[in-house]
């Protein structure tokens, strides 16, 4: 969940005035000029699953200027034991579907990624580089720990794979090692400049202790019921972005992130759910037993609905 109601309120409170310093811009163009002056441009997401989030980050990808910007993508929908499946996909190779399920299926965090919209990134990501030369196309990095479900069988076990923002970060610092250029989203919580909701180090926090100014942070913005929207928008339903530095908004919002993204008004944005009845029986049956494993109950049932198999 992030502390992302507290960084809600303190945005929206601020937004008219900050609005008034600089206008927003058009949110592709955003992140394409952040790589500009940051080797690693971070989404944070208030929440997971939001359809407008997912059209934005195919539009993205299939932006020439994104394409110049920046190959590598890392995800926290992938664990790093599938980067080799991972790499066979976003390539273009025959791969049966229900192989490729286990790209999301197989985290740290049971059930949590069946939002339709990152398997359709994935695939936007796979026709686009169908499109481009072998030195252009994106390479999507598994960021989440490594995990064999065949041999979690107890809480403990599950415990034992720590905190996955130390995965992240070894990602991220990977690809600066290598002297490239990371899109990273993930989760609000992971990147916070802060550090984490309990103020500890998170994934943001590991890679700026290793390389100092590495990253921009991007907090996907949504106004609490009650408060204004990012206002002065020519189109209100246009994804922008409006960067935070030398703004009113000062110090509160700058400790969380950078710049604020707006893909659409709050009360529209919608959950990408999978269809009724469409998560077969068997891997409902995995589900429980992980379920079981991570928190003692059948929560994942309760994340998927009626999208379950009976």
């Amino acid at each position: 969940m992030l502390a992302r109601f507290a960084i809600a309120f303190v945005l929206a409170a601020a937004g008219t005035a900050a609005a008034e310093d600089h206008p927003a811009v058009g949110a592709v163009q955003g992140i394409v000029q952040a790589f500009d002056k940051h080797p690693v441009v971070i989404i944070a997401e208030a929440r997971h699953g939001v359809v407008q989030m997912g059209s934005f980050y195919v539009s993205l990808v299939r932006d020439p200027a994104f394409q110049g910007a920046v190959h590598d993508i890392v995800i926290e929908f992938a664990s790093r034991n599938n980067q080799a499946l991972l790499d066979r996909y976003v390539r273009g190779d025959d791969i049966p579907a229900a192989k490729v399920r286990h790209l999301w299926r197989d985290t740290t965090k049971v059930a949590s990624w069946e939002f339709p919209i990152y398997a359709e990134w994935l695939a936007a990501i796979r026709e686009v580089n169908r499109t481009l030369p072998a030195a252009r196309r994106f390479r999507v990095w598994a960021g989440d720990t490594a995990v064999d479900w065949t041999r979690m069988h107890t809480q403990a076990d599950w415990a034992a794979l720590g905190d996955n923002n130390v995965s992240f970060a070894e990602v991220v610092n990977q690809i600066l090692k290598e002297k490239r250029r990371a899109f990273v989203v993930l989760g609000g919580n992971h990147v916070t400049k802060s550090g984490d909701r309990t103020g500890g180090p998170n994934t943001t926090t590991r890679i700026e202790a290793r390389y100092p100014g590495s990253t921009y942070v991007v907090l996907h913005h949504i106004a609490p019921p009650g408060t204004d929207e990012v206002p002065h928008l020519a189109n209100p339903h246009a994804p922008a972005l409006f960067d935070l530095a030398g703004t009113s908004v000062g110090a509160p919002a700058l400790s969380y992130g950078d710049a604020w993204l707006y893909v659409g008004p709050s009360g529209e944005l919608k959950e990408s759910r999978p269809a009724p009845g469409s998560l077969e029986s068997e891997y409902m049956k995995e589900v429980d037993r992980r379920s079981m494993i991570e928190w003692g109950e059948l929560r994942g049932r309760k994340f998927l609905g009626d999208a379950a198999a009976k």
